[in-house]
């Protein structure tokens, strides 16, 4: 019977085309990669999918700007945060704490401008330790990552154009909760400065989780702690009510999405392998993100697990998959200490 209604919501709220859509840029991209034997096109599959996550779904203009907004936004910082983390681990810490807070603070802009801006964010701490070694080839791989963003906003608004989509379906992308509080906010612009105030501290309490995360990893020395950073920018919402069930559908899904990743990188050893088992993955990310959060992580973990392995072939799946949950739940539980620790009694009881 849960499965009967699960199906349903999905049948009911899914949209496949633009799930097709999606996967279709990402895929191209490393195809592309492959006939090229440029493994760094792996970014520009990265640039396409977090593009096409960043898409205001309403009416074409916007569509154009959120995906412009993201690519441009995404490129520059990414390449700050890159270049201030070659000068040291305090530096790449800095540029983390500006560029996340600046990302929670977008929230008094909307929705829209909120969701462009914590996936840039979200962009830089995976960019953050990426090696970078001076001159001008050290920043290369940015130019193929803002290809990719490119043309996941050319398929989108000129070449594949999707009728716009109903407003209950953006409400359920990333950080849906924080959406809802935003437009709560804006209804209420007579207690400006309680508004203002929530929104400082949210933004703080997100640069601080993010940047704490940052740190924490880099002195464990954990390898790909990026999974660490980018769960406490995805979980960590304004109250901890929103928080804590966040935090446990991303470990579950996380779980599942491992699973996925270990079995299907065993059968897919190749960069043309790895592209063509990409595009089923991120299809199904993006048809199923309004069933929920877990079922969206649950395949978003294999989609990116397969591209980062296109860029660079890991030999020990197992072990390299227990890491990625281990830095997942690291994450988790530095946003679920911040948002009881920081700045909690504003907002603890809020929905």
């Amino acid at each position: 019977m849960m499965l009967k209604s699960l199906l349903t919501h999905a049948t009911d709220k899914a949209n496949l085309l633009e799930g097709m859509r999606a996967a279709s840029a990402s895929a191209i991209m490393l195809l592309v990669g492959c006939a090229l034997h440029a493994p760094d096109f792996a970014w520009a599959a990265i640039g396409a999918f977090w593009t096409s996550l960043a898409t205001a779904s309403d009416t074409a203009r916007n569509r154009l700007a959120s995906m412009l907004s993201f690519a441009v936004l995404s490129t520059v910082a990414g390449g700050l945060t890159t270049y201030a983390a070659s000068l040291g681990t305090a530096a790449g810490a800095l540029a983390i704490l500006v560029v996340v807070t600046g990302a929670g603070l977008a929230r008094v802009w909307g929705a829209k401008a909120y969701q462009v801006a914590i996936l840039a964010a979200t962009a830089c701490v995976v960019m953050v330790d990426r090696p970078w070694h001076g001159g001008s080839g050290g920043m290369a791989y940015l130019g193929v990552y803002l290809f990719g963003c490119l043309f996941a906003t050319a398929l989108s608004v000129v070449i594949w154009q999707i009728r716009p989509f109903a407003p209950e379906h953006y409400a359920t992308s990333w950080h849906a909760a924080g959406a809802r509080s935003v437009r709560e906010g804006w209804r209420h612009l007579r207690n400006h400065a309680s508004l203002s105030s929530d929104g400082v501290h949210f933004a703080l309490r997100l640069g601080i989780a993010t940047t704490v995360a940052y740190l924490t990893v880099h002195m464990l020395d954990l390898s790909n702690g990026y999974w660490a950073t980018m769960a406490v920018l995805l979980i960590l919402q304004p109250s901890a009510s929103g928080t804590l069930p966040r935090s446990v559908e991303r470990a579950v899904g996380t779980v599942v999405g491992t699973i996925i990743a270990v079995a299907i990188s065993g059968l897919a050893t190749s960069p043309l392998a790895i592209a063509l088992a990409v595009f089923p993955l991120i299809g199904l990310t993006m048809t199923l993100r309004p069933v929920g959060y877990g079922v969206f992580v649950a395949f978003l973990t294999p989609s990116f697990v397969l591209v980062a392995d296109y860029a660079m072939p890991v030999f020990n799946e197992y072990n390299y998959a227990l890491a990625r949950l281990e830095t997942n739940l690291l994450g988790s539980a530095i946003a679920i200490v911040a948002t009881l620790t920081l700045w909690p009694l504003t907002e603890r009881f809020r929905k």
